[in-house]
């Protein structure tokens, strides 16, 4: 979890200062399954999957495990694949007396020692549960799934269950999703050896020696109990063994005694090319040194895309390469325009944005390498007479540019600012960006293979060579709590606050003291109650919000 500032007023006569704090993480678990350093105190992975009805379970198999190329940016993660093919043919599954049908898998992973010592705490806010899930395979009736947190669960040395939480994880598809969730945001379940409680209790928080964490896709039936052909009842994946559950970069931290404010996701523009389009198009391009004459066509490629969904295809003739292959560079890419975006950006911090986008490439060459280089560019324009000296045409004046690997299948991938490097061959520079960001009116997400020096031969330089994106979203992070404001009218002093459009609330604080400790404003648990009239004649104060899940 990233720290982030808060507000902080002090009323007195008319003074207002402000302050940041610091957030302490304590990393109690984490993995991203790659065997590297961040594996952490991974022990175990697992699955499952299950299927029934009131008269009885029916045959339901799974397959998968820790699996390379299906994480976040096309790294490892644990993928477990539900098999449902026996389902149709199973009396218990169709027959129209039944009054329900039920499906679901799971995917487990279990750590041990060592880990960090846990702060006895009566905050279980403190404790915030991450991860990046993504679905694929699902029914191409349904852009997402809910997925559960089945188990977050505490053991001591003698696989006793000692603490043990459950609860909603939220909707997840085809794009990775990060999830953050504290956990008292969850249910608190009866078979814990302790209660709640006992999280203060050092002797017990001292015992804990391992974890379970388990997320699933659960229920959500399609169709009709008893029906055929496509009114048959089926589970999120329909009957195949072909879907999956991917969860990625699995982490619990123990922050300080407040809970950290969420950044919350402002999407700035979105495209799956079937209900979203970006609004000035797509279009297809290739490079190289020397004389290109490759053609290509951009069009639109109904059920091709994730899922069953579109996506946008580009298709070029690199035929023209076979006689004369560049030496240097060369490559070919595709990709869309959002133009105008619908508002102002609020940041020159290129750590502010993040993109999702899935992409695949197609055509090559027999006995060719499947790992294609490749590279995505988040454009940043600037209209016509923005810029000083006044520039004559839209100009580019940042271009973050993060390599990507991709293969014959679709991958899904997020990517962050934070740790995206700066692209040259576009135009733009931080410099500009700082200085014009405000003005920025127009953004790209491109993708585009990099040869070096020659990406034709890997495609065996074919007249159909294909590259295809989809399921593009663009978005800005910003803090989910908004800062505090004062003011006085008529000899009376008024706090006003949100609640933050993360979800839950802000509970307005006060302190004598800039350090504290802060108490809660009796009453004041929610932006809702917003403003908070400062009695007359109050002792100098000052004034934060915490967030409440």
């Amino acid at each position: 979890m990233k720290s982030i500032k808060q507000i902080f007023i002090v009323l007195g006569l008319s003074s207002i200062v402000s302050a940041a704090t610091a957030q302490t993480t304590n990393i109690i678990l984490q993995t991203d399954f790659d065997g590297d350093a961040g594996e952490g105190n991974l022990n175990n992975d697992y699955g499952y999957a299950y299927a029934g009805s009131s008269a009885g379970t029916v045959p339901a198999g799974y397959s998968g495990a820790i699996t390379a190329g299906v994480g976040v940016g096309g790294t490892s993660a644990n993928s477990i694949s539900p098999d449902f093919t026996l389902l149709p043919g199973d009396p218990n599954w169709n027959s129209p007396s039944l009054a329900y049908v039920y499906a679901g898998v799971g995917n487990g992973t279990q750590f041990g020692g060592p880990m960090s010592a846990i702060t006895p705490t009566a905050v279980l806010g403190s404790f915030i549960l991450s991860a990046d899930l993504q679905l694929s395979g699902l029914l191409p009736s349904l852009t997402n799934a809910d997925v559960t947190i089945t188990k977050v669960q505490f053991f001591d040395s003698g696989n006793n269950i000692i603490f043990d939480f459950a609860g909603d994880a939220g909707n997840v598809g085809s794009n990775y999703v990060h999830l953050a969730v504290p956990l008292s945001s969850l249910s608190y379940a009866a078979d814990a050896t302790h209660p709640v409680s006992d999280f203060t209790n050092a002797a017990v928080v001292s015992s804990i020696a391992g974890f379970t964490v388990e997320f699933a896709v659960q229920g959500l039936p399609v169709g009709v109990i008893g029906g055929t052909g496509a009114n048959l009842i089926s589970p999120p994946f329909g009957f195949t063994s072909t879907g999956a559950l991917n969860v990625d970069n699995i982490e619990l931290i123990q922050t300080g005694n407040t809970v950290p404010t969420p950044m919350q996701e402002r999407p700035i523009w979105q495209a799956d090319f079937a209900d979203t389009f970006p609004n000035a198009g797509g279009y297809g391009f290739h490079f190289r040194d020397g004389t290109d004459g490759a053609s290509g066509v951009v069009t639109t490629n109904a059920g091709g895309g994730i899922g069953g969904g579109n996506s946008l295809e580009y298709t070029v003739n690199l035929s023209s390469w076979s006689s004369s292959p560049p030496v240097s560079f060369s490559g070919f890419g595709v990709g869309a325009i959002e133009n105008p975006i619908p508002f102002g950006l609020a940041s020159s911090n290129k750590a502010s944005y993040r993109v999702y986008v899935s992409a695949k490439a197609g055509g090559l060459a027999n006995g060719a390498s499947t790992n294609i280089p490749a590279v995505m560019d988040l454009l940043f324009s600037v209209p016509a007479g923005a810029e000083s000296p006044s520039n004559a045409t839209p100009a580019v004046v940042l271009d973050l540019a993060p390599a990507l690997t991709l293969t014959t299948n679709w991958q899904s991938f997020v990517i962050d600012g934070a740790t995206s490097p700066v692209g040259v061959n576009n135009g733009g520079s931080q410099a500009l960006f700082n200085r014009y960001f405000s003005v920025v009116n127009a953004m790209q997400v491109q993708v585009a293979t990099q040869g070096n020096p020659d990406i034709g031969a890997q495609f065996g330089f074919g007249a159909s060579t294909t590259i295809d994106i989809g399921n593009i979203k663009v978005v800005e992070l910003v803090p989910g709590l908004p800062p505090l404001s004062v003011t006085r009218t008529n000899n009376q002093t008024a706090v006003y606050w949100t609640d933050p459009r993360t979800g839950g609330t802000a509970q307005l604080q006060s302190s004598t003291s800039v350090a504290g400790p802060y108490l809660n404003v009796p009453g004041e648990s929610s932006g809702a109650n917003s403003p908070y009239i400062v009695p007359a004649g109050s002792a100098q104060q000052f004034y934060k919000t915490i967030w409440i899940p």
